[in-house]
């Protein structure tokens, strides 16, 4: 357990007893923690745990610090903290999202988890965090933001559960932003760090890997403007441009200083979300289901007692000997946009079912995985192909 760390919010009185008996606790907590280190980061706002230094080095600087996650002196997310009459109602009434979200973070982030972390030597003090640690950083700075002061949810958690709840409630982008100004101006303190917009938003759950990219394509459907092709400037198919132009003048259109694309892809990279599916500690244990659990006595009650998976299995005999490889599923199909349908105009999804799960999961929406959306107007028909050449 972490040491109590009431002593910190009389921080406005850093010469008071009670604040440097905290210190020599923190202190404490630290070295017992890091054993073998004989240095530790020094978590003072000059430093910000970027310095390294002794006991007797840090000790001064901790008087003018702001330092109440100590990630680096071996705190874990989530561990309760010792020596309060309340730790136990703390508990109790810890918000189940905030459980939630600390879940989601070490599954995301393993190698950041505290029993993992190298502490010996000095090496590992000074390094500057590669770019998977500083998303970890950025998201740990989140969790322990409040979204204002002495409120127990965090900055991160109040967005995921908004942005769910967008998402279940089909809000389009423009509400949400109202939804938020309303919260901001109306309903909560000034000091609170609530977004501005749904941009923001955005930005500040980016981390926790739900993006997307951005692929020019060929009015045409020909080609994708990506690896060899993603700097050509027209079609080496068909020869068509890659940019929109206007119809009088037959100049090229530009929105905020940069050329508009015909089509625009949006492609939602698969790996990364197959990973994510293994590093939850809820759903790995699930993903060999297919292979370890499934009862095979004839009846029909997965894709797996189907003819045609087990003419694939006959067929692919290595990749079957590995449980873990994911088998996956593919729809497809085109939908109208606009609430006009007497606009021609019509967008392509691709959603991958993945079929290692049990039969009661791998159908359910929220199991989907959305692969691609492939622009209009017009229906991409056998040029899919090259599409899925990504």
């Amino acid at each position: 357990m972490a040491p109590d760390k009431k002593w910190m919010e009389h921080i406005h009185d850093r010469l008071a007893n009670a604040y440097e008996l905290g210190v020599d606790n923190f202190l404490d907590f630290a070295f017992t923690r890091l054993s073998e280190a004989r240095v530790i980061r020094c978590p003072c706002i000059k430093c910000c745990n970027t310095s390294s230094g002794t006991r007797e080095m840090v000790k001064p600087h901790l008087i003018f610090q702001n330092y109440t996650f100590w990630y680096h002196h071996g705190e874990k997310l989530g561990e309760p903290q010792s020596n309060s009459e309340d730790v136990e109602d703390d508990e109790t009434e810890e918000a189940d999202g905030e459980d939630e979200i600390h879940t989601i973070l070490r599954d995301l982030y393993p190698n950041f988890d505290a029993d993992n972390t190298n502490t010996d030597g000095d090496n590992f003090l000074e390094e500057e965090p590669n770019l998977e640690a500083k998303k970890f950083y950025r998201l740990l700075k989140d969790i322990e933001q409040p979204l204002y002061q002495n409120l127990k949810v965090s900055k991160l958690s109040t967005m995921v559960k908004l942005l769910h709840i967008k998402s279940i409630g089909r809000w389009s982008n423009e509400s949400f932003t109202m939804l938020l100004k309303m919260f901001k101006e109306d309903l909560l303190p000034a000091e609170s760090n609530l977004p501005d917009s749904y941009y923001e938003a955005k930005k500040i759950i980016r981390d926790l890997g739900l993006s997307y990219k951005n692929i020019d394509a060929c009015k045409k459907n020909c080609i994708l403007y990506w690896k060899d092709d993603k700097f050509h400037e027209s079609c080496n198919v068909c020869g068509a441009s890659k940019w929109k132009e206007d119809k009088h003048s037959g100049e090229t259109k530009f929105m905020t200083g940069k050329k508009i694309a015909h089509k625009i892809l949006r492609y939602f990279p698969l790996k990364p979300r197959l990973q994510r599916l293994f590093m939850s500690s809820k759903i790995s244990s699930l993903m060999t289901w297919h292979h370890a659990k499934r009862v095979d006595d004839g009846v029909m009650r997965h894709p797996a007692d189907s003819m045609e998976w087990k003419k694939f299995d006959e067929l692919h005999q290595s990749f079957v000997a590995e449980p873990r490889n994911v088998q996956l599923g593919h729809a497809s199909d085109g939908f109208q946009p606009f609430g006009s349908s007497r606009t021609p105009y019509s967008i392509w999804h691709i959603v991958l079912i993945p079929y290692n799960l049990p039969p009661w999961l791998c159908m359910k929406q929220e199991n989907f995985i959305l692969s691609m959306l492939i622009p209009g107007p017009e229906c991409p028909g056998d040029a899919i192909d090259v599409i899925f050449s990504l």
